[in-house]
C-alpha cells in the first residue's frame, strides 16, 4: 500500500533524499513538497507547493521536516505529532530547544519523531543508544560532530593552510556557509550534544548550558605547538556520567596518534560511546553532504515504516527530565596577551611561560567559564591528554618559536 507523505524543503538535505528515494523506491517519493521561495530556480520535472497546509489537508501518514527555519519547523513538527503522524527530522536546532516537549506529544497522540540525521549526518548514533545500548549502562559520550570544523582543521594540519584559507576551501567545497559562526564557535556541535546526553543518560541539559569553547580563536602559536609534539587538534564533545551526576563540554582538544579520533579527517564525524558491559565502541561517518544526511532521513523513514520508534528507556518520566550539569576542572592550555585574565579562570597552575607577547599557562579552568571566553575573543583554550605533561608543552612552545612557526 502507498503512504503518503510529506516533504517540507528542497534545500540540501531534501534532494539528498529525494535522489536516494527516487533510486531506490519511488513509493518513498513525496506526494506534496513544500518550499518557500517562489523565484529560486528547481528542477522543472518536480511540483512544488507554496502552501504548509496542503501537507496536512491530504492527511500524510508521513512528514519530513528538512528545513532550516526553527520556528517554522517547530509549527510543522508540533501540528504533525498532534495529529498522531510520524515525523522524521534532521532540524538539530528545534530538537535540542524542544525536545522534551516533543517528546511529550508523541506519548500524548501517539505520534513518533525521529532524527537520526540531526545528530552525526550518517552514523547511526541515536538508533544505537536506543538499541545496542538499551539495557547498559552509558558513562561516557565523545564525539567529533561538526564537519565543516573538522574539514578546517584537517586542512589546516594535512596541508599547512591558515585557518582563513581553511574556512575560505570549506566554503568553496559547500562544507560551510557564508556565516560559518554556528559551525566553528561550537553552537552546532553543542545542539548535537544536547540530543545525544538525553538518549545516552536519560537527562535534557540545555544547549545553552553546555560549556562551549570553539576553534575560531586558535592561534598560529597552538598550531605550530601541536605539530611539533607529533598532535592534531580536533573540536571534541564530550559528556561523562558517574555517581555525582553528569559533565559535558565542548572544546579543541589535542589528541595524539593512539587517540581514534586523530584519524578523523575532513568533512567526517565520529562518536566514541563507553558503557558499562560493551565498553567502548567507535563509530564513524560522514558528518555533512547531501547524501549521507538524505540517508539518514531515508533510513528513519524505513524503520518507522517497520514499526521502530524511540522507546526514551533511559527517561525517568516519573522524575524531572532537566539535569544542571557538574562544573569539574578540564585541564588545559590557555593563551592569552592578558595575565591577569589567565590567572581568573585558571586553578592548579603548573606552567606560565610569555612568547612574543602571549601568555601561556597550563592549568585547570572551569566549564562554566568556557563560554563567557569563547564570546571576549580573549584567549585560546586547548584541551590537554592527561599524559601531556607540562614539560613537554613547554619545550614544545620553545621549538616551533625556535623553528620560526610562530609568528
Amino acid at each position: 500500500m502507498t503512504k503518503r507523505i510529506g516533504l517540507f524543503g528542497f534545500g540540501v538535505v531534501g534532494q539528498g533524499y529525494y535522489q536516494i528515494a527516487k533510486k531506490q523506491k519511488e513509493q518513498w517519493i513525496p506526494d506534496t513538497i513544500v518550499v518557500k521561495n517562489k523565484f529560486k530556480r528547481r528542477p522543472s520535472d518536480i511540483k512544488f507547493s507554496y502552501n504548509p497546509q496542503e501537507v496536512f489537508d491530504k492527511n500524510p501518514d508521513y512528514v519530513l521536516e528538512l528545513i532550516s527555519d526553527t520556528e517554522e519547523a517547530y509549527q510543522y513538527v508540533t501540528e504533525a505529532l498532534k495529529r498522531g503522524i510520524t515525523v522524521i527530522s534532521a532540524n538539530k536546532k528545534l530538537l535540542s530547544a524542544h525536545l522534551p516537549e516533543l517528546i511529550q506529544l508523541q506519548r500524548v497522540f501517539g505520534g513518533k519523531l525521529l532524527y537520526e540525521a540531526a545528530a552525526a549526518a550518517g552514523i547511526p548514533v541515536i538508533t544505537n543508544l536506543e538499541t545496542h545500548f538499551e539495557e547498559d549502562n552509558i558513562v561516557a559520550l565523545e564525539g567529533v560532530l561538526n564537519g565543516s570544523s573538522n574539514y578546517i582543521l584537517s586542512r589546516i594540519f594535512n596541508n599547512g593552510l591558515s585557518f582563513s584559507d581553511a574556512l575560505r576551501l570549506a566554503q568553496q567545497k559547500g562544507f560551510a556557509e557564508d556565516d560559518p559562526k554556528f559551525d566553528i564557535n561550537g553552537s552546532d556541535v553543542a545542539s548535537k550534544l544536547n540530543i545525544l546526553c538525553l538518549h545516552a543518560f536519560g537527562k535534557f541539559i540545555g544547549e545553552a548550558h553546555i560549556p562551549t569553547f570553539g576553534i575560531q580563536h586558535l592561534g598560529e602559536e597552538e598550531i605550530a605547538l601541536a605539530k611539533s609534539l607529533g598532535l592534531k587538534i580536533k573540536l571534541i564533545a564530550k559528556a561523562e556520567k558517574d555517581y555525582r551526576g553528569i559533565s559535558a563540554f565542548i572544546i579543541p582538544t589535542l589528541v595524539a596518534e593512539y587517540n581514534p579520533f586523530h584519524g578523523v579527517e575532513n568533512e567526517y564525524n565520529a562518536v566514541k560511546i563507553t558503557s558499562e558491559h560493551l565498553q567502548e565502541q567507535f563509530y564513524q561517518g560522514k558528518g555533512a553532504g547531501s547524501l549521507p544526511t538524505g540517508a539518514a532521513v531515508y533510513g528513519d523513514l524505513i524503520k518507522a515504516k517497520n514499526g521502530f520508534g524511540y522507546n526514551y528507556s533511559k527517561v525517568n518520566f516519573d522524575k524531572p527530565l532537566e539535569e544542571k550539569l557538574l562544573n569539574l576542572g578540564v585541564r588545559v592550555l590557555i593563551k592569552s596577551k592578558s595575565e591577569s585574565l589567565i590567572e581568573s579562570v585558571l586553578f592548579s597552575p603548573e606552567l606560565n611561560q610569555q612568547i612574543d607577547g602571549y601568555h601561556f599557562a597550563v592549568g585547570k579552568v572551569k566549564p562554566k567559564n568556557f563560554n563567557r571566553l569563547n564570546e571576549s575573543g580573549e584567549v585560546s583554550i586547548i584541551a590537554l591528554p592527561d599524559d601531556l605533561s607540562a614539560d613537554q608543552i613547554s619545550e614544545g612552545l620553545n621549538c616551533a618559536q625556535n623553528a620560526g612557526e610562530m609568528v
